[in-house]
């Protein structure tokens, strides 16, 4: 065998090449990412039909009975499950496992456009989302507060605590769920309109079209253009007073004549507790190419700070980990790594009690470091994550290198025993059997590859 015959002829430049092996795999395993699970895309799409304000009878005669079937004709589809809820429809889609997933989503847009006419116009654009697994909390955390109220907290948990999160590496997404949303509510009173002869829809057209910001134009000079713009944003609810509902000659009607502006929230639609008391519940989760671990600690890092900041600004404020993906997905990971180890141990002991020779169980169990190790380079070029699987793969290659080593280093203890130098047993004892233990090592190899 070549690799034999050129680590037995040349063992210093073998000991190189192992050493170097050895550094790009640590290397190599400082640059993979840490999940518990390794990532698998699923062929299925969800997709999601916001219907504000209709029952579920409605939503299914009107939306989900007109696209159902149309969904069915996209190829490579296997099942669709439909769901009519309260104010929005839900379409589960399942493709066979050769189907590109973006194609697949261009096409379930496509065929929803193309029914768009037959729908109501009330009902927002759809919502296509990847069934992904990766997509889980990496944490979940509470915002609490005993000097701030749940306005101000929540507040703070839309406009920076989200923010600030946001700007991490490997952050995809942050929801804030059980926090109050800041609405401004027109009520409009009926013997005022009936007074001013104004109806409801002359007061949402004020409202539309008094309340925005437009490009109006350009102005040319000989060197120099310039843009003019629209400016109607109202700033403060207190300006909303003021918008000209309707014109009757030199009177003007405004919205505050007809209506009352109340600044407050909108209806709370969920709740988030932890011990009875109701907080701001902080979701966090990562990018698909991110790391679980990474990203935790990069959060946690982030909280602390935002715990420190509180303490000075707010006392009484405080920022708590429900729920720790991060922690839980190390943990398993190293309970997996310590079953490796005790493992590899437990074979070693194995390897001395059938050879008998510290020597030969030493030269055997010095295979394991330099072969797992470089291992992880393989690991990495194939963009693999360091996960629960992976490692598992690991822990069975180290049994066929292990049985491969003790039949190998037998063989040479045989030749060795019949008088033959250790240079020569080394050489004719591997050329024997190395043909054997490549064929077997390779037909394993060949049952995992599907």
């Amino acid at each position: 065998m070549f690799l034999s015959d050129f680590s037995i002829k040349k063992p210093i430049a073998t000991i190189v090449m192992i050493i170097a092996l050895m550094a790009m795999g640590l290397l190599a395993m400082s640059k993979l990412r840490v999940n518990q699970n390794p990532d698998v895309e699923i062929p299925g799409l969800f997709v999601s039909i916001p219907y504000p304000g209709a029952s579920p009878d409605t939503v299914e005669r009107e939306i989900v009975n007109r696209i159902e079937k149309s969904l069915q004709s996209v190829p490579g589809v296997t099942e669709v499950y439909s769901y009519s809820n309260e104010g929005s429809a839900g379409f589960e889609m399942r493709f066979s496992f050769k189907k590109n997933m973006i194609e697949a989503t261009d096409e379930v847009r496509n065929v929803i456009s193309s029914v768009r006419y037959k729908l109501p116009t009330e009902m927002r654009e759809p919502v296509i989302r990847r069934f992904d697994p990766s997509q889980q909390p990496v944490l979940n955390m509470a915002l609490s507060s005993s000097s701030m109220s749940h306005a101000e907290i929540s507040r703070f948990a839309e406009d920076d605590l989200a923010n600030r999160l946001r700007g991490l590496p490997g952050v995809a997404t942050v929801n804030v769920n059980g926090a109050l949303k800041r609405e401004l509510s027109v009520l409009l009173r009926a013997e005022k309109l009936r007074e001013f002869n104004v109806s409801v829809s002359e007061v949402v057209a004020a409202l539309r079209t008094q309340n925005t910001n437009a490009p109006v134009g350009k102005v040319r000079g000989n060197l120099e253009e310039e843009s003019i713009r629209l400016v109607g944003r109202i700033e403060s609810p207190a300006e909303f007073q003021n918008i000209v509902v309707k014109r009757r000659g030199d009177q003007i009607v405004r919205l505050g004549q007809v209506a009352s502006i109340e600044d407050g929230f909108a209806d709370v639609n969920g709740v988030s507790i932890r011990s009875g008391k109701p907080n701001v519940g902080v979701q966090v989760l990562r990018s698909r190419e991110a790391s679980t671990v990474s990203v935790a600690k990069s959060v946690r890092k982030a909280m602390d700070e935002v715990n420190k900041e509180l303490e000075k600004t707010h006392p009484g404020t405080k920022l708590d980990v429900t729920y720790d993906g991060g922690r839980d997905a190390q943990s398993s990971l190293n309970n997996v790594i310590e079953s490796l180890i005790f493992g590899a141990v437990l074979t070693i002991f194995v390897v001395y009690a059938f050879l008998n020779s510290w020597r030969s169980t030493l030269i055997t169990a010095l295979s394991l470091p330099t072969s797992v190790i470089a291992a992880f380079i393989a690991v990495w070029l194939c963009g693999f994550t360091l996960n629960f699987m992976t490692l598992l793969g690991l822990s069975l290659a180290i049994g066929v290198l292990i049985d491969d080593a003790i039949v190998v280093r037998e063989n040479i203890v045989r030749h060795m025993q019949n008088g033959s130098d250790r240079r020569t047993a080394a050489l004719e004892g591997t050329a024997e059997i190395g043909l054997a233990v490549a064929a077997t090592t390779f037909s394993i190899i060949a049952v995992f590859i599907p």
